[in-house]
């Protein structure tokens, strides 16, 4: 050993030196025709030194640190064979290191070593689409670690360590190394969380996606933009799970790291921008979604309150008591079905980052809203967000993006209006709605953006259609008859409704003359339910004179008979829009009569 010692001394650690200069940095400036130059140079300084070291070395003479070394190569070998597209005989380098290791996993000196030969084998076969295998692995690592300070403790050697001389700063070494041995484990814990996310377990992703982050803050190992991205990335998991004050959590810590942010130059610059703007967006998510399910509670609460009574006489003590020992089965069903986690991370799952947030978690609340002050509040950094988004965002430069802010402030004002009781005021801000989505419609070419076309044309459609339905309610209320000028308003209204549902109906022409006998999948409720609601508009349309009445009433049979008649032709359809189709079936046979009865009646 002590031959291939001065050999490293005297040359071999120079040429360690080199073969990770040439593959880190030289790697970089590669000509386009020969990417992997240099790395094929540090492939072949690698190779060089294993050779040597076999040369050195009889067989009864190696030691622990001997096959240690050896696999610290294989490993260095692995992971260039990998970044050269050659995964195969990467995989069997990273699995040399592992055999050659096994024995010695557990050692000072080579738990490090597998572990992180076990992070690339898993990175490896999570590329190559082999989730369990790569988990496995990973999990392996996880228990390495664990096992390592349960029963060895202290801290392994790094990795580096075996490819330079030994250091004489003998009071950094024990730091550097304890640092590396929890990065490598967290490395494995955020590698776990990606393979979570790929197979569905989001529940376990989350978990380990927030351990990742803690461990990074506490270890000072991050960027603080991708640190900043995950965070608000993780938000939209705890959004979807309705657990606002994680989600609000999540979000100011993403904006509270992003403000160490330094930039340099204009492209870095650029790309802050782009950051920025896309925690904005999450904020806007958390916003539309916090008041959309305050909504919905809402309804439910009113919904349950109109079920009172009827539930409380169906309530005696026999039904009671199977219904609770039904509901525990349902509730013990649940409970075996749901992601398993151990206890230690569920608690690290619930722990807050160690950061100051006040500031930032005071400017937007996390319980759900009941009345307008409370809506209007999250509505205005709902706003806010928007506005800082669309700087980035805007529609000539990111078109798609730009729409789809858009979109979202006018859901920021559909929300609004459900807790806003004033109708007068929630036709204002339904009008604010139309007024953004046309105006980001007439600047839209349908040859390039059909479908968002179609979104626009839609939701453009059903939002004069509400307005329509409060200004009617607005009549019923006074318990008047509406004047003349009322009469024109609700009329234009329903007129300006039918206009956006037939431009609808007619982009799914395709450029012929007819539409289709079958509509594409996800055409087809759309297209019969824009039908069945023109049929319903023509008839709120309101004239005294009979040929114009006789006439809105043909073209409401119409849309009704056309969806009747497409149902009959396509079976499959009638389950898409079963409660329309039903409706229509009977306005089929009615509207006949009306209008046989008007025509009698001379329109008296």
């Amino acid at each position: 050993m002590e031959a291939f010692q001065q050999y490293l001394m005297s040359e071999g650690y120079d040429k360690l030196s080199l073969a990770h200069t040439l593959s880190e940095i030289d790697s970089k400036n590669d000509p386009e025709e020969e990417p992997f130059k240099s790395k094929y140079k540090a492939r072949e300084i690698l190779i060089e030194i294993k050779d040597k070291l076999k040369e050195l070395l009889e067989e009864q003479n190696k030691s622990e640190l001997y096959r240690v070394f050896s696999a610290v190569l294989d490993l260095k070998l692995g992971i260039n064979y990998v970044e050269t597209e050659e995964t195969h005989s990467g995989e069997e380098s990273l699995n040399k290191c592992i055999d050659e290791l096994e024995k010695y996993k557990c050692g000072k000196m080579g738990c490090n070593v597998f572990q992180t030969a076990l992070n690339h084998l898993g990175i490896l076969s999570c590329d190559q689409g082999d989730y369990p295998k790569a988990l496995d692995r990973l999990e392996q690592a996880e228990r390495l670690y664990h096992e390592f300070k349960r029963d060895v403790g202290g801290t392994p050697w790094a990795v580096e360590e075996f490819l330079k001389p030994p250091s004489d700063d003998k009071e950094s070494l024990e730091p550097t190394r304890h640092s590396n041995f929890e990065n490598t484990y967290t490395l494995s814990l955020y590698y776990m969380a990606q393979i979570f996310a790929k197979t569905g377990k989001t529940e376990k992703s989350a978990l380990y996606c927030q351990v990742t982050l803690q461990r990074q803050l506490e270890y000072q190992q991050y960027d603080p933009v991708d640190w900043a991205l995950n965070a608000a990335t993780l938000s939209q998991y705890y959004i979807t799970a309705e657990d606002f004050p994680k989600a609000r959590h999540c979000l100011a810590s993403a904006s509270r790291i992003f403000e160490e942010v330094k930039s340099h130059g204009e492209d870095g610059q650029e790309t802050l921008a782009q950051r920025k703007a896309d925690i904005d967006r999450c904020w806007i998510k958390y916003g539309l979604n916090l008041m959309e399910v305050s909504r919905d509670k809402l309804y439910k609460e009113v919904e349950n309150m109109d079920l009172e009574d009827k539930e409380t006489k169906k309530l005696n003590g026999s039904h009671n008591e199977d219904n609770q020992q039904s509901e525990d089965g349902r509730v013990g069903e649940s409970s075996s079905q749901s992601e398993e986690c151990s206890d230690d991370m569920k608690h690290k799952m619930s722990a807050r980052f160690n950061l100051e947030l006040t500031s930032l978690e005071d400017q937007i609340t996390c319980q759900y809203l009941q009345v307008f002050s409370d809506a209007r509040e999250v509505f205005l950094m709902v706003q806010k967000w928007i506005s800082s988004a669309k700087e980035f965002y805007s529609l000539d430069n990111h078109c798609s993006d730009y729409i789809e802010l858009v979109q979202d402030h006018s859901r920021a004002f559909k929300l609004l209006a459900f807790y806003e009781m004033d109708m007068d005021r929630q036709c204002k801000m339904h009008k604010r709605r139309i007024d953004m989505l046309t105006a980001t419609l007439n600047e839209l070419n349908p040859q390039f953006y059909l479908l968002v076309c179609r979104q626009l044309m839609y939701e453009i459609a059903e939002t004069y259609s509400t307005m329509l339905d409060l200004k009617l309610a607005i009549v019923e209320t006074t318990g008047g008859t509406p004047n003349p000028h009322m009469v024109k308003k609700m009329n234009s209204l329903a007129q300006q409704s039918i206009s956006q549902y037939q431009a609808y109906v007619e982009s799914l022409k395709g450029g012929k003359p007819e539409l289709p006998d079958k509509f594409d999948d996800m055409d087809v409720r759309p297209a019969l339910v824009a039908m069945f609601c023109m049929g319903r508009l023509y008839s709120k349309i309101l004239t005294p004179q009979l040929p114009e009445r006789i006439a809105n009433m043909q073209k409401s049979l119409d849309c009704y008979k056309f969806l009747v008649d497409y149902c009959k032709k396509n079976p499959d359809a009638e389950a898409i829009v079963k409660s329309e189709v039903s409706i229509c079936a009977e306005m089929v046979e009615l509207i006949p009569l009306k209008m046989a009865q008007a025509q009698l009646s001379g329109g008296s």
